[in-house]
């Protein structure tokens, strides 16, 4: 499986997943980072069975300073640029992310498309 891409950005969008399931659910809940491929994408699957999403906050989590927690404070909630970044970062490798949620299942996906093998440089 090959990816054309910035290596830093793409590692910055799964840090910041990761970061967030860490930083907005509760001690004690289990976080997952899968990576496949289906069709012709990669994906990449941050998973956690913690309380979930407000659906009132869902549908503007990719906007910049959207914001779960509506406090202040870095160590609750942060500035609300970190999924905007990490969507112009994926959307700038013509890729895709979403967000599935419900009470004990959330699911950041994240799909890029795979560089067919022959187009593929040799070297890095």
């Amino acid at each position: 499986m090959v990816i054309i891409g910035d290596a830093g950005r793409l590692h910055q969008v799964v840090t910041n997943l990761l970061a967030n399931a860490r930083t907005h659910t509760p001690a004690g809940t289990e976080i997952t980072l899968s990576v496949g491929a289906e069709n012709d994408c990669a994906v990449i699957r941050v998973h956690d069975d913690g309380p979930g999403i407000d659906p009132q906050v869902r549908d503007e989590l990719f906007a910049r300073f959207a914001r779960g927690d509506t406090s202040r404070a870095r160590q609750t909630g942060g500035t609300g640029l970190g999924l905007a970044i990490a969507k112009a970062i994926v959307e700038g490798h013509h890729g895709t992310i979403a967000v599935a949620s419900e009470p004990g299942d959330t699911t950041f996906t994240v799909r890029l498309p795979l560089t067919p093998t022959s187009a593929a440089p040799t070297s890095y």
